[in-house]
């Protein structure tokens, strides 16, 4: 795990686009608005997503099931270091907890894609191109960590798999949310991914980007990490 030192960083989208100004960005995509000050105590988080390899350990020792896609329960050949995919949010929180862990919080999340840097789209700047990140393919993930970390040392916060939260969804939560260590809403429907995944458009691979799932959904484009908390000195 890489250790996220706290710190205040504005969460949400910062920049308006020409839909903000005409009003023809639809409602549901506003939801990363009003960007705001967050502050986020220290904690910890995985450097790479789970990989296949991770979670078949987890699923021999705890008889847990695994992901559907798995041939007589086996890890596809050549796709050990993966990253999991086809886990349901519960599927991703038993994980955590088994591994010591737990899911990050959304504001968690952003904080550490964000390296420690303000109002920048991507975790490595204001442009995002097939050499920073696996996105807009058609071919599925690829191996973890195949590209640059961002400035905490974070790979693949952007692409790959989108991951799932801690955090219910709430499109106005923004709105009225609390400001240190924000946990989400207390109930939901849906849970909140970030970071877009290998089948995304730049648009939704960015920083900021918010998109919600059933948790009990399992898809191909859909893993994790764990985060935990820093042990007291």
């Amino acid at each position: 795990m890489v250790a996220i030192p706290a710190g205040d960083f504005t969460m949400g989208r910062t920049k308006l686009t020409s839909d903000d100004k005409t009003n023809m960005r639809p409602h549901v995509l506003l939801d990363d608005r009003p960007a705001r000050k967050v502050t986020v105590s220290a904690f910890q988080l995985d450097a790479k997503e789970v990989t296949n390899a991770q979670y078949g350990k987890f699923v021999q020792e705890s008889g847990h099931r695994f992901p559907y896609h798995w041939p007589d329960g086996k890890i596809p050949a050549g796709e050990e270091l993966f990253p999991v995919y086809n886990v349901s949010w519960q599927d991703a929180d038993s994980y955590c907890r088994w591994a010591g862990g737990r899911l990050p919080t959304e504001a968690e999340w952003e904080r550490a894609a964000r390296g420690g840097r303000e109002a920048l789209d991507y975790p490595a700047g204001d442009k995002i191109t097939a050499k920073d990140a696996r996105f807009n393919v058609q071919t599925g993930p690829g191996p973890v960590g195949t590209f640059a970390p961002n400035a905490f040392g974070l790979f693949d916060m952007a692409g790959n798999v989108s991951e799932w939260i801690a955090d219910w969804f709430d499109g106005d939560y923004y709105r009225k949310g609390e400001d240190r260590d924000p946990k989400g809403p207390a109930t939901g429907e849906y849970k909140v991914i970030r970071g877009g995944a290998w089948s995304d458009s730049a648009r939704r691979v960015t920083v900021f980007y918010r998109n919600w799932v059933r948790p009990e959904q399992r898809t191909p484009n859909i893993g994790f990490r764990c985060a935990g908390q820093l042990p007291r000195p």
